[in-house]
């Protein structure tokens, strides 16, 4: 006996990344539930995601499975995803806030399909993000620590397990692995070896050794683009 059809449709009003317009087709608006920000509702674990939808609009499938995952509603092999991601992004609908309410929800989910709990994204982190399980399984315990608009721990993962659903590089992003990516993807990074024992002095070493290297545009770039952050978390 086939369910009746059910259809969650993300807005991501707090970015404009998907264009959801006529998502909803011919269904009944009784079994259409639009909600502001898919990434916001699955950090809140809100109820919502465990109304068993048969259809999903929103970004990339691997992004959506990992988000209603680190929700605690894994998604079921029968549900249809539909990607509706754009680039560049668009206004979002003006028929929803475009103020989600409270921090921005920019956060990493893992894909555990391609996960192998090695750890090195725990290690890479400086914020705490990530937390080990007993059983060695690296999670997402404190999404909230994360710094708007750094993907750096998704960069050094070697299995690009590690999205960022509102950045806007692929495959970080959550889309399809391609061989090429995945073969870039096999490139194996010892953190220990790049960091060394002291972060923050490994860390300091580093920049100061390709300071030289950077011209002074880029310099100046960057220590705005840092200033910039610093003030809007202020």
């Amino acid at each position: 006996m086939s369910r009746n059809k059910s259809i969650l449709i993300c807005q991501c009003a707090e970015r404009g990344l998907v264009n959801v317009d006529g998502a909803s087709g011919s269904v009944a608006d009784g079994q259409v539930v639009s909600i502001p920000d898919l990434c916001k509702a699955a950090a809140e674990r809100d109820p919502v995601l465990g109304n068993g939808f048969t259809e999903i609009h929103a970004c990339h499938p691997r992004a959506v499975q990992a988000l209603f995952d680190f929700a605690g509603h894994k998604l079921s092999g029968d549900v249809e995803i539909v990607n509706h991601r754009t680039n560049p992004p668009i206004s979002p609908s003006p028929a929803l806030p475009l103020d989600t309410g409270g921090p921005a929800a920019w956060y990493p989910v893992i894909d555990y399909d391609r996960c192998t709990s090695c750890g090195q994204c725990h290690d890479f982190c400086l914020f705490g993000v990530y937390e080990k399980t007993e059983a060695g399984k690296v999670v997402v315990a404190h999404p909230s620590s994360c710094k708007n608009n750094c993907p750096a721990c998704a960069r050094i993962c070697p299995e690009t397990a590690i999205i960022f659903p509102k950045v806007g590089e692929s495959p970080i992003d959550g889309a399809e692995i391609t061989d090429e990516e995945t073969q870039k993807a096999n490139v194996k990074i010892n953190v220990d070896e790049l960091l060394g024992d002291d972060v923050y002095a490994a860390l300091n070493a580093r920049k100061q050794k390709r300071r030289s290297l950077l011209n002074q545009k880029k310099i100046d770039q960057a220590l705005e683009e840092r200033r910039h952050c610093s003030e809007k978390e202020e």
